[in-house]
């Protein structure tokens, strides 16, 4: 068969829908030698070279639009123009990782991946443009008779919920995996070079004895629930803070502890930098921005805790990314982030986030141990099967 997959989220360095395609394309293209694959998307500029080279070498044929993938996406999206058979010729099966499908002059069958329904749930959390753009994907994925694939039960039942003109037997549920380089690294000489490139403690790179952490990883955007974030550690550190009425476990230093904020300006960013400026914690809180994937393992390792008390996740990678490194993670009992660890994982209560922290602090809990199983080879496996039939 012949395969077309829309790549243009790759444009989106750095983020969940980029990396899910990253990840996607490259193991389907190692499991699988049967078919043909033809790879697209849209940009005045050639994307990422090793990744693309990545692509070709496993047998990829790569094909570019030279225009902006915003505008290109419009015309698909709002004005039904551009068939992307014109670009890459007729294929037997699209598959769309981020549910936006273009127009074709041959009739197509289509697999189309949701990762989540967030826009439609928190629409007071989104401008009113993506609402839109997102309304009118949705709407092409459940009138064209697409397989429908979603990362987890919690997305199905929203889509379900949300659409119930949607054939639930269309939806397949499979859960996606994490790089291998997901581990925990024990080197700490190798952890203090990473955080010595990002400049997180100054001129004091002594030790991860004096240089300790919590990490949050993802867009800095109001449905993250950062500001909660930001005000547990500000409690944190105040006194006093711990059961037995010490500070850190000697010899941490609390006068060193950091919070590392890792990942792009989303909406409403500055009422994040606000609330650090007037809780006097600009040089405690670190606002890290993009960081790629090689050096994020290492900042797992070294972190104390993972931070993540998102409203809602259609997946959520970061907290099985750190777990997977070893490291805790603080999260919200709630969406696909319930489907992520075993019973018996301490999740954070609404207004017990402080408590929980300390908890997984103090006991030094074991997250990895809780973690369910997320393996790529697994999902194109799945993936494989459903374009054989």
């Amino acid at each position: 068969m012949k395969i077309g997959i829309d790549i243009s989220q790759l444009n989106y360095e750095g983020t969940g829908v980029g990396n899910f395609t990253y990840n996607l394309v490259r193991n389907l293209l190692l499991a699988d030698k049967n078919n043909e694959y033809r790879l697209f998307y849209a940009s005045l500029h050639k994307l990422n070279s090793p990744v693309l080279n990545d692509f070709e070498k496993l047998g990829a044929k790569v094909y570019r639009y030279p225009i902006p993938h915003k505008a290109l996406h419009f015309l698909w999206g709002d004005k039904n123009l551009v068939p992307i058979d014109l670009l890459i010729g007729k294929v037997d099966v699209m598959i769309f990782s981020d549910y936006l499908r273009p127009p074709t002059l041959y009739k197509t069958k289509g697999i189309t991946i949701i990762h989540d329904l967030i826009w439609k749930l928190f629409p007071e959390k989104q401008d009113q443009k993506t609402i839109k753009y997102h309304e009118i994907k949705i709407k092409k994925t459940i009138e064209n008779g697409d397989v429908v694939i979603t990362d987890s039960e919690c997305t199905k039942k929203d889509l379900i919920k949300l659409y119930p003109q949607i054939d639930e037997k269309r939806i397949q549920i499979i859960y996606p995996g994490i790089g291998d380089q997901f581990k925990k690294i024990n080197d700490e000489n190798k952890i203090v070079s990473v955080l010595k490139k990002y400049n997180v403690f100054g001129s004091n790179h002594q030790s991860l004895i004096t240089n300790h952490y919590l990490l949050y990883v993802g867009a800095v955007e109001p449905r993250k629930n950062l500001d909660i974030a930001i005000e547990t550690f500000h409690q944190l550190i105040k006194p006093p803070r711990f059961s037995d009425g010490e500070s850190f476990p000697k010899p941490r230093r609390i006068d060193d502890f950091k919070f590392l904020i890792i990942g792009k300006a989303g909406w409403e960013k500055d009422k994040i930098y606000e609330l650090v400026k007037n809780l006097h914690l600009e040089d405690k809180v670190k606002f890290i921005g993009f960081v790629p994937d090689s050096d994020l393992p290492y900042l797992y390792s070294g972190a104390k805790a993972l931070v993540y008390l998102s409203s809602y996740e259609g997946f959520g990678l970061p907290p099985i990314e750190a777990a997977s490194c070893g490291t805790p993670v603080l999260l919200y009992n709630n969406s696909s982030l319930s489907e992520l660890f075993k019973n018996g994982y301490p999740y954070a209560k609404k207004g017990g986030e402080l408590s929980a922290l300390k908890f997984l602090l103090e006991n030094k809990i074991d997250t990895k141990k809780y973690l369910n199983q997320f393996s790529w080879k697994e999902y194109v496996a799945r993936l494989i099967s459903i374009l054989g039939n």
